[in-house]
């Protein structure tokens, strides 16, 4: 590959990297939101829905580890030329705290809400918990999006 081409190819897949996750995110929102109206209606589709999202955890993995190993790229080809300027070094941060809040965060409140599916109990107060817990995990991740989004476009220092 030409090497005046492999800084925009990086760049594209990085870009890709947060557009997998942060499109893979909102299906994720919109198909729990899906999941609880249809939780008292029909518990079958209810039940395919909730298949559904915990198979996104696999395009939103991809995508972070395309935006990590391409982030990495960019830095090496670059020679950190952005890694010591202000906008660059919080947008990392949040990178961070994103790939963490899913991890940590995001994934255990589905793990909950699929165990009690399985065991058949859903009792109203701790299922309002499991609800609440997603939208704030959904809420946080999307602010992050958007910061990340601003700081990449405005570069401040």
């Amino acid at each position: 590959m030409n090497s005046s081409l492999f800084y925009p190819s990086l760049l594209v897949l990085h870009l890709i990297g947060l557009t997998l996750m942060a499109g893979t995110t909102v299906v994720n929102a919109v198909s729990l939101r899906s999941y609880w109206k249809l939780l008292n209606a029909d518990k079958q589709q209810a039940n395919a829905v909730l298949q559904l999202v915990t198979k996104l955890a696999r395009p939103i993995g991809i995508g972070a580890a395309l935006l990590i190993f391409t982030g990495l790229g960019l830095m090496i080809l670059t020679h950190g030329a952005f890694g010591e300027q202000t906008w660059f070094r919080i947008k990392f941060a949040l990178v961070i705290v994103l790939i963490a809040n899913t991890l940590l965060f995001g994934r255990r409140q589905i793990g909950r809400l699929v165990k009690k599916v399985d065991i058949l109990v859903h009792q109203a107060d701790e299922t309002e918990s499991i609800r609440r817990n997603i939208a704030v995990f959904h809420s946080i991740q999307f602010l992050i999006f958007f910061v990340i989004i601003i700081l990449s476009v405005f570069k401040f220092n």
